[in-house]
């Protein structure tokens, strides 16, 4: 671990990993590893998608298909 203007870091975490790619908010480590991509990129986070949208993997994926989500709904993005 390296301490980074006053946040420790661990060996995979960076800023960009920290963020959502769709809207820029900031999403946790966790909330990456468990929701994001198999690179803890997440492409979707509960400010720009509804849980039930993030719960059925609509943040791992640069494109979602949101009719199999949640029965056609236009995303938020």
């Amino acid at each position: 671990m390296t301490t980074t203007e006053s946040r420790v870091t661990g060996r995979n975490d960076t800023v960009t990993e920290n963020r959502c790619q769709s809207c820029g908010s900031f999403v946790t480590r966790d909330f990456a590893r468990v929701f994001g991509n198999n690179h803890n990129e997440v492409f979707g986070c509960l400010e720009c998608m509804t849980a039930t949208e993030v719960k059925k993997g609509g943040a791992r994926a640069e494109q979602v298909d949101t009719a199999k989500l949640i029965g056609g709904r236009e995303p938020l993005r």
